[in-house]
């Protein structure tokens, strides 16, 4: 069993109140979505970890700073007023009283004089302003990419949202869809990344899972020229410095059916 750290009041609380201690300790869970069906087992499972640890820190005299809060903006919230006809606002807001009761209830030791709300103006104000300035420097920028659709809850949908084809909200069949997003050029900062991870003390698989998603590839780009379109080139990068090679041999290229110029 997992007892709440306690106050005076008996409520949950993991506010260390000991500033002196030299030692300290900064623990951070992925913020939840404060949906309208309140917790599941997935958040008590992927919180328990660093609950035991923070608990651990704690008993062995760390500040232990544990903080929580709600990753809060979402379009579920918008389609959710739509149906209800209750504001974004309200729904929001009812949600996370929920959630925070749920959370004390199972025990969880965060700091609760540290909640973030993502939808709150003094929190995204910061956001925007981080933008802004990635957008000044050129590291953010606009472009088309294919998305995965749900016409039924009318948003797009993340591949782990949209597994085997289906809506993980309404199962309903997702479509491919081009649409115009926004991309963050974390290219730009791949080595620093890379040697950042050899300088925290994370698992094997977790590390690799880091490298697979900054995506750091070396190459180069190659132009191929067109037949009966001389004043056109085919622009293609590879990481294989035999490309070149086996497709003048081959004589041709093939392209998806989505390539702007094949479609």
């Amino acid at each position: 069993m997992i007892l709440p750290l306690s106050n005076q009041s008996g409520r949950s609380t993991g506010k260390n109140t000991v500033r002196s201690v030299p030692r300290k300790f900064y623990a951070l869970v992925e913020f939840p979505y404060p949906s309208g069906h309140g917790m599941h087992v997935g958040h008590i499972k992927a919180y328990s970890g660093l609950e035991v640890v923070s608990r651990k820190r704690r008993m062995q005299g760390y500040n232990v700073l544990f903080p929580i809060g709600f990753d809060a903006y979402g379009l579920p919230t918008e389609n959710t007023a739509i149906k209800t006809g209750v504001h974004p606002r309200k729904v929001t807001d009812d949600n996370i009283v929920k959630f925070t009761g749920q959370l004390k209830r199972v025990g969880f030791s965060f700091d609760w004089s540290r909640v973030i709300d993502t939808t709150d103006e003094q929190y995204y104000k910061w956001t925007q302003w981080i933008f802004l300035k990635m957008f000044e420097k050129g590291l953010a920028f606009r472009d088309k990419t294919l998305v995965n659709y749900c016409p039924s809850c009318k948003v797009v949908l993340s591949n782990e949202d949209s597994q085997g084809g289906k809506c993980d909200i309404c199962h309903s069949e997702i479509v491919q869809k081009t649409k115009e997003v926004w991309y963050l050029r974390i290219t730009e900062y791949a080595d620093k990344l890379l040697q950042g991870l050899e300088e925290v003390d994370y698992l094997p698989n977790v590390k690799l899972q880091q490298q697979n998603w900054i995506g750091k590839s070396t190459g180069a780009f190659v132009n191929f020229s067109i037949k009966e379109h001389a004043d056109e080139k085919l622009r293609i990068y590879t990481t294989r410095p035999d490309t070149p090679v086996r497709r003048h041999l081959h004589g041709h290229c093939a392209g998806a059916s989505d390539y702007p110029e094949v479609s």
